[in-house]
């Protein structure tokens, strides 16, 4: 029975890492109309929390993955910010 729990969680575990990394992927690919500045602040606002939270915690996965989405999320605002500049 422990095995069966064990596996169950696993599996749990793993699909719910599945779905957050194709939707990770989807983030960062340009949508149909392009995300402006407000999108990737915001986006960079809320990776910052779990980022904080995974401090919090103490958990290091939660924290390294935050901080990464937060960086890359900064990144694409200072872009689509020079971008809106130029028009």
């Amino acid at each position: 029975m422990k095995t069966l729990k064990k596996n169950s969680t696993r599996f749990i575990a793993g699909a719910t890492l599945g779905v957050m990394t194709l939707g990770g992927m989807t983030a960062l690919t340009p949508p149909a109309q392009a995300a402006g500045s407000k999108t990737w602040k915001k986006v960079a606002i809320g990776a910052a929390a779990v980022t904080a939270y995974g401090q919090l915690k103490g958990k290091s996965k939660l924290r390294n993955i935050g901080a990464a989405a937060t960086i890359g999320s900064y990144l694409m605002y200072r872009k689509a910010r020079k971008k809106e500049a130029r028009r």
